[in-house]
C-alpha cells in the first residue's frame, strides 16, 4: 500500500449555511477519518431570514444524523402556545371578504408531530457549536472555479483572492446563488441560475405582546390568512416572545429588476399591497416597521447534481420557494443521505466517492425537484389560484395542501439510504469494481 493511499480522504465543503454545517456534522459522525474543511465567502457565520420551520421529515433526518443535532433544534424550537394545537401545522383563514378572519381549515400531521418555528440565527448558533474541532472553517473564500486535475485525480478549487486548494472531493453547499452550480452545469446553461417565481414577500419579526394586543391570542398559534394575490403567514419564535410574519404578494407578471434580491421597504408598501384585507391582517401589518422585501426565486430542474467528485447539496442543488416550509428541511435530508454514503465501508479510496455522489444524485434529485414544483403549486393555492390561472374555491384549499405536505412529511429516510447504498454497489459492479 502506498503512502498516498494512507492519507485521509479530504472533502471541501463550500458554504457555511444550514446545509454545509449540517453536512459537516453528519460526515464527522459517520466517518471521523475524513479531513473536512468548510469554505465560506462571508466573513463569518451568518444566516439571512428570520424564522425557519422543520417538518417531521427534517426532524427524522436530524435524529438519524445525531441526537445532538435533534437536541440543538429542540432547544430553539417554539411550538404553538395552545397544547391542543401542537399537532397543527397552520390554521388557514380567510384574509379578505365577508368571511375575513374565519377559519377555513386546519392542516395537521399524522402521529401527533408537534410543529415548531425557530429563529434562523439561533438555530445557526446551535449547530455551529456542534462542528467538531477537527473540522476547519475558512472565511472570506469566494469560489471562482472547481476543476479535476487529471494527473493527480484531485479536485482543485480556485478562489477569488487567488488561493487554490486541493481536495479529494468538493461539495457545493453555497445556496441559491451558488457559484458551484454555475461551475458544475456551465454558466451558459439556463438552469445554472435561479429564476424569479413571480412572487415577493415582506418579512419581519414583531413583538408577540403587541401582536396579541391588536389581533388576539390566535396569533400565538401558527396562522395563514389567504386571499387573491397574496397570503399572510405567521408563527411564534424565540420562545413565544416574537411573531415571525411573512406577507407574500403576487407580482402580477411584473419582473424583478433589482440586482439585489432583498431590499428595504416601508410599512406603507406593505399596507398598499394588502389594501382591502381584513381587520386582523391589517392590524398586524401596521405593526411592521422597516420590513425587508424579498424576491422569491427558485431553480429550474438541473439534469444532474454531480459530475465526478463534485456535487451540489441543499439550496445550491434545489432552491425552492418557501410555500412548503421545507427548503431547509430538505437540506438536512440531503446531509443525512450523503453522509450515509461516505462511510468507511463504502469509500475505501477517493475514487469510490464518485459512485456515492452518483447514488446521491439518483435518489435525491427526483424528490427535491418535486418539492420545488409542489412549492410553486402551494404558492398558487394559498393565493386562491388554480394551476391554469383561474380562481380556486377556498373549500379546495385544504385538500391540495394536504396532498403536497403529506408527500413531503411522510418519508422513510432509512429506506431511502438503503436504496442508495444498493445503488452504489450496482454502480461499482457495472464499472468492474468489487
Amino acid at each position: 500500500m502506498s503512502s498516498a493511499s494512507k492519507e485521509p480522504i479530504s472533502i471541501a465543503i463550500i458554504g457555511a449555511g444550514i446545509a454545509g454545517i449540517t453536512l459537516a456534522i453528519a460526515l464527522s459522525r459517520h466517518n471521523p477519518s475524513l479531513q473536512l474543511t468548510i469554505y465560506e465567502s462571508r466573513p463569518g457565520f451568518s444566516e439571512i431570514g428570520a424564522g425557519v420551520g422543520f417538518g417531521p421529515n427534517a426532524t427524522q433526518a436530524m435524529r438519524l444524523i445525531s441526537p445532538d443535532l435533534a437536541a440543538a433544534h429542540s432547544r430553539v424550537a417554539t411550538p404553538n402556545a395552545s397544547p391542543e394545537k401542537g399537532h397543527i401545522w397552520f390554521d388557514f383563514r380567510h384574509g379578505t371578504g365577508p368571511d375575513a378572519g374565519e377559519l377555513i381549515a386546519e392542516i395537521e400531521t399524522k402521529g401527533g408531530f408537534v410543529h415548531c418555528g425557530c429563529s434562523r440565527a439561533q438555530f445557526l448558533d446551535e449547530i455551529v457549536a456542534l462542528i467538531p474541532g477537527n473540522v476547519k472553517t475558512k472565511f472570506g473564500m469566494k469560489v471562482v472555479d472547481v476543476i479535476e486535475d487529471e494527473e493527480s485525480g484531485k479536485m482543485k478549487v480556485k478562489f477569488l483572492d487567488g488561493t487554490e486548494i486541493e481536495a479529494d472531493a468538493v461539495v457545493g453547499c453555497d445556496g441559491i446563488r451558488s457559484a458551484c452550480r454555475k461551475i458544475l452545469l456551465g454558466a451558459g446553461d439556463e438552469r445554472a441560475n435561479a429564476v424569479y417565481s413571480g412572487k415577493y414577500a415582506y418579512r419581519k419579526v414583531v413583538d408577540m405582546e403587541k401582536a396579541v394586543e391588536v389581533a388576539g391570542d390566535l396569533v400565538e398559534n401558527r396562522q395563514v390568512f389567504v386571499g387573491h394575490g397574496g397570503h399572510l403567514l405567521m408563527f411564534p419564535i424565540r420562545g413565544g416572545r416574537g411573531l415571525n410574519i411573512v406577507a407574500f404578494v403576487d407580482a402580477k407578471g411584473k419582473p424583478w429588476t433589482d440586482r439585489q434580491w432583498v431590499v428595504p421597504a416601508t410599512r406603507e408598501d406593505v399596507l398598499e399591497d394588502y389594501k382591502g384585507w381584513g381587520k386582523i391582517p391589517t392590524a398586524l401589518l401596521e405593526l411592521i416597521d422597516e420590513p425587508d422585501k424579498w424576491a422569491l426565486f427558485d431553480h429550474l430542474p438541473a439534469p444532474t447534481y454531480t459530475i465526478g467528485k463534485f456535487c451540489l447539496v441543499g439550496d445550491a442543488a434545489h432552491a425552492t420557494t418557501p410555500h412548503s416550509g421545507s427548503g431547509a428541511g430538505f437540506c438536512v435530508e440531503d446531509a443525512h443521505l450523503l453522509s450515509g454514503l461516505l462511510t468507511p465501508d463504502i469509500i475505501k479510496s477517493p475514487s469510490d466517492i464518485k459512485y456515492s455522489f452518483q447514488a446521491y444524485d439518483a435518489i435525491r434529485r427526483p424528490r427535491s425537484q418535486k418539492l420545488v414544483a409542489n412549492s410553486r403549486q402551494n404558492g398558487r393555492t394559498l393565493e386562491l389560484q388554480t394551476d391554469d390561472g383561474g380562481v380556486l374555491n377556498s373549500k379546495d384549499l385544504a385538500g391540495r395542501m394536504e396532498v403536497n405536505m403529506g408527500w413531503a412529511w411522510e418519508v422513510d429516510l432509512s429506506a431511502m439510504l438503503r436504496e442508495a447504498k444498493d445503488l452504489v454497489k450496482r454502480n461499482k459492479g457495472t464499472n468492474g469494481v468489487k
